[in-house]
């Protein structure tokens, strides 16, 4: 029972515990384990590293180029083997022969005669593996053209090509041909630092990350290890900095699903694209990352996320100084020019204006490695910026995501803020005090949440929502009263206090009635916290001072626990307390602000809110200026 009621009340962090380690298992297994050789090189660029020694021997294998070139070589100058013949009695036998060439016979059998001569290259051998030497021998049409021999005078060849024996030495020969072309010995330097990485340097580079490769085949179990660490670690990173600054996010599973799953889903992409050589790391739309963090939460967050995100991939890349340097100022870039984007026409101009930065940064390292300018070289140029332009599908792609994790984006934000929805626009008529109320609320929570820092978008969406309830019996509301006579006077202090309180729970059903997210829906349930109903409250205990139960003029809360949701509370308060100020001076309204504010902290109102004492005081402050604004003495105009 003690480990349910433990688990019970740690409910989000073992939510987030799980979810985190199907992310690490997803990493883990993409990783394709090449750790140990992390030099980006290329033919013909400057090695900028420490100097790389030969950490073992390690064969040099010829090139694909270098074995076909071998194989031609075999083939074009293969061993010929021959049969010997003895031809004398059958070039006796022709009578048409001239008797005084019969010394020649002897001549011819002795030096030789064969079909046609074979080049220099060639060596010669019988069939039984004596050297033959071809220098002093003749052709038939030789002989023929020598002597003038009749065309009628056959010269049969003393030494015949036999293929078989001559096909199957050559087969032997290839079948040995070697596929090395020697031995990189251990404490060989293999290249210095500020040397031209050649040809040469290059195929022994190539040696290497083969021989690392093979290596990274076998069962490494330091390497595995360390791995699930290093990603264990990032995670544990992301859970702290979540748990200080964006509690909601963790408290929020849809939140938290769309979070990890971005990230996630980058790294294993990055990885997989690194582990065939085919594709190209730098081909991953990462800049997507930032821009899909930054739509559902903020800035800061989205820069955070995105250097963690380079930090979980880093150990495990080529290179990865020249990937991370490239992806970072493009993130920067990124996060610079995507801020206040709702057109597609500015997402087509922002997306150049990325494009631009990646080429320069490119641009940089190239020059600075002084690599040449060929088609390998510049692949990681081509790959980011085609990776680029998936930026341009931003916008489906977030209402993707939206419907897919339940989440909410500023865009989404900005159309629900328009006055012209349809539940702001019955709430404007059938409650207009109430909407004028929210309005006012509204634009004094954006300017506190400007000051403080905080989504403004989400505030200012949140004040307009929050006291939708309303509508349900707008006129127990004061707002919405046009006479002397109130409702209320014809009900007890209780019934009074369950109509007011009720506007939370009607507000919640209505909102999920009009579909609207659950992060709106959060100012409607917290805009009160566990507060009372003071005005009734106070009426009950006069009449009842014996009682002591009063929980049927508290709010159900819960409290607030975002800089958002707090600040929307404080908001309200202080406006619905200001309006009741008979004269509003600007004393009067200072303290009155003060009182509400310091009530809202003694009653711990603010207290699971991620909000600093010092941020208090510059919204207290942030109000009181903005009231002031508001309540400023006017001159008074003459009558005519």
């Amino acid at each position: 029972m003690k480990a349910l009621n433990w688990i019970q009340s740690r409910q989000k962090w073992v939510y987030f515990t799980l979810v985190a380690l199907i992310g690490a298992l997803a990493i883990y297994l993409s990783i394709p384990f090449r750790a140990q050789f992390q030099y980006d090189y290329r033919l013909g660029q400057v090695w900028l590293e420490d100097d790389l020694y030969a950490p073992t021997d390690v064969v040099l294998p010829k090139s694909l180029e270098d074995l076909e070139t071998d194989r031609s070589l075999l083939i074009e100058n293969k061993d010929l083997l021959y049969d010997y013949h003895f031809r004398k009695d059958a070039w006796n036998d022709q009578s048409i022969l001239d008797s005084t060439l019969t010394d020649q016979y002897k001549n011819w059998q002795e030096t030789g005669v064969v079909e046609s001569l074979p080049s220099e290259n060639h060596r010669l051998f019988l069939s039984d593996g004596t050297i033959l030497d071809f220098t002093s021998s003749l052709t038939p049409n030789a002989i023929q053209a020598k002597y003038g021999l009749e065309e009628e005078v056959v010269i049969l060849p003393t030494y015949t090509l036999n293929t078989t024996l001559t096909d199957s030495a050559l087969q032997y020969k290839l079948q040995a041909l070697t596929l090395n072309k020697g031995i990189l010995t251990s404490g060989t330097p293999v290249v210095l630092r500020g040397s031209t990485i050649t040809a040469e340097k290059f195929e022994m580079l190539k040696a290497l990350e083969r021989s690392f490769d093979a290596s990274a085949k076998e069962l490494n179990w330091s390497a595995r290890a360390g791995a699930v660490l290093y990603i264990l670690l990032m995670f544990f990173a992301l859970a702290v900095y979540l748990h200080i600054h964006y509690p909601h996010i963790i408290a929020h599973s849809s939140s938290l699903n769309l979070y990890l799953f971005t990230i996630v889903t980058a790294v294993v992409a990055t990885l997989w694209f690194s582990a065939f050589e085919v594709l190209n790391p730098f081909a991953v739309p990462l800049l997507l990352v930032p821009v899909i963090i930054r739509s559902f939460f903020n800035d800061r967050l989205a820069l955070f996320s995105y250097f963690i995100l380079l930090l979980m991939v880093a150990p495990f890349l080529a290179g990865a100084v020249h990937f991370m340097t490239v992806q970072f100022a493009a993130g920067l870039a990124t996060l610079f020019n995507i801020r206040g984007i709702y057109k597609r026409s500015q997402l087509v101009q922002s997306t150049l204006r990325i494009m631009v930065v990646l080429f320069l940064v490119h641009l940089s390292i190239h020059l600075i490695r002084e690599t040449e300018w060929n088609t390998t070289n510049l692949l990681p140029l081509i790959s980011s910026l085609i990776g680029t332009l998936v930026l341009l599908f931003i916008f489906p792609l977030i209402y993707f995501f939206e419907r897919t994790f339940g989440v909410v984006s500023d865009l989404t934000l900005l159309e629900l803020s328009d006055t012209n929805n349809p539940l702001l626009k019955r709430l404007s008529k059938e409650a207009p005090g109430t909407f004028q109320h929210t309005m006012q609320v509204a634009n004094l929570a954006e300017h506190a949440t400007e000051l403080v820092g905080g989504n403004t978008l989400l505030v200012r969406t949140g004040a307009l929502y929050h006291d939708i309830g309303k509508i349900s019996n707008p006129q127990y509301f004061t707002e919405n009263q046009s006479s002397v006579s109130s409702p209320h006077d014809e009900l007890s202090y209780l019934e009074s206090a369950e109509i007011i309180i009720s506007h939370v729970n009607d507000g919640i059903e209505l909102a999920k009635k009009y579909k609207l997210p659950d992060i709106v829906i959060d100012f409607i349930r917290t805009h009160h916290g566990t507060s009372r109903v003071e005005y009734f409250y106070r009426k009950y205990k006069t009449d009842h001072p014996d009682a002591d139960q009063f929980s049927q003029f508290q709010y159900p809360g819960p409290k607030p626990f975002s800089k958002e949701t707090a600040i929307v509370m404080m908001s309200d308060a202080v406006e619905a307390s200001t309006q009741s100020i008979p004269e509003k001076s600007q004393q009067s309204l200072s303290d009155m602000i003060d009182r509400v504010i310091d009530h809202q902290l003694s009653s711990g109102q603010l207290d699971n809110a991620d909000i600093t004492l010092k941020e208090i005081h510059q919204i207290r402050e942030a109000f009181k200026k903005f009231m002031r604004g508001v309540y400023h003495v006017r001159i008074s105009y003459p009558e005519s």
